[in-house]
């Protein structure tokens, strides 16, 4: 499906017209996890801009596939005239988009689990791109090379799979770097503290962990802590939570691979505006996802 960036889409429409009694509703995850907190408040901040009705549904945490769904269903019989989420699963709420499209109300969603079902609009990164970027920056900081490990999270979830590859593929462009392990911790800090404590002790040389969300990172840094290695061995995380810029100040990340999640609650107003005034979308509104560290941390 066609790319397109937020900023050129508000470029070429400007601000969405906003029909009376319009009411656009947002199925969130768990806003125990910061980043879909900043989503929410993305959403929630622009509908308020804009004078347009919202409701947001959240759920208790990262495995409530059915709670997820359960909120999605009630969302549609709520008189929501636009569906955004952020499926917890690939597919978990395609029988609900289906509903949507085939009545004619807007299918959004917010960056995880860009589907393929025709008709929907996906606003977010490539989270191939931000994989990719990912070892792009290990390898800028390892000119010799090494051994490298990942953590990944849900299996089930699109942004995983597409860390999990475009951070392999970006390998290939590094040869020197070699991936000596690699698990899933399902998004759990405490599971991932666990796992990269274990990868420490198997394979002692690792140089650097790309970790695919921040929570789940803060864990490794933990991990790497205890092995006696902040500092010695880079942490890359994803997101760009608040705590995450914090332990890059304190020397216990090296970076985050940052997305914008404030600008995909707002492009998906949007996108939701647009497409009931009977504008034509690209199936993809790209918000890049850029890398913070040291550097730019500030």
């Amino acid at each position: 499906s066609a790319v397109t960036s937020y900023d050129d889409l508000l470029t070429e429409f400007g601000d969405p017209e906003v029909p009376e009694g319009t009411t656009v509703c947002y199925v969130t995850r768990t806003l125990s996890n910061e980043y879909w907190g900043f989503v929410a408040q993305g959403f929630e901040n622009r509908a308020k801009e804009l004078g347009v009705d919202f409701q947001t549904f959240d759920v208790k945490d990262e495995a409530s596939i059915t709670e997820q769904l359960d909120k999605a269903n009630g969302a549609m019989t709520q008189g929501c005239d636009a569906i955004l989420a952020s499926p917890i699963s690939a597919t978990a709420l395609d029988t609900v988009f289906s509903e949507a499209i085939a009545s004619g109300i807007p299918a959004i969603i917010l960056n995880d689990a860009k589907g393929t079902l025709a008709g929907t609009v996906y606003s977010g990164p490539d989270s191939l791109v931000t994989g990719e970027t990912a070892a792009d920056y290990i390898a800028s900081k390892l000119p010799d090379g090494g051994e490298v490990a990942m953590v990944e999270g849900d299996p089930g979830s699109s942004n995983a799979l597409n860390r999990g590859e475009g951070f392999k593929n970006g390998l290939v462009n590094h040869p020197n770097l070699t991936l000596v392990a690699s698990q899933t911790a399902n998004w759990d800090q405490a599971k991932a503290q666990d796992i990269a404590t274990a990868m420490l002790t198997a394979n002692p040389n690792i140089k650097a962990f790309y970790v695919q969300n921040d929570g789940m990172a803060l864990g490794v840094a933990t991990a790497i802590a205890q092995a006696g290695l902040t500092g010695k061995v880079l942490l890359v995380g994803t997101d760009g939570i608040p705590q995450a810029k914090k332990e890059i100040l304190a020397g216990n990340f090296t970076a985050t691979v940052s997305q914008k999640p404030n600008i995909e609650g707002a492009a998906g107003v949007d996108a939701a505006l647009w497409l009931i005034a009977g504008k034509s979308l690209p199936g993809w509104i790209e918000v890049p996802a850029f890398v913070i560290d040291a550097d730019n941390v500030d």
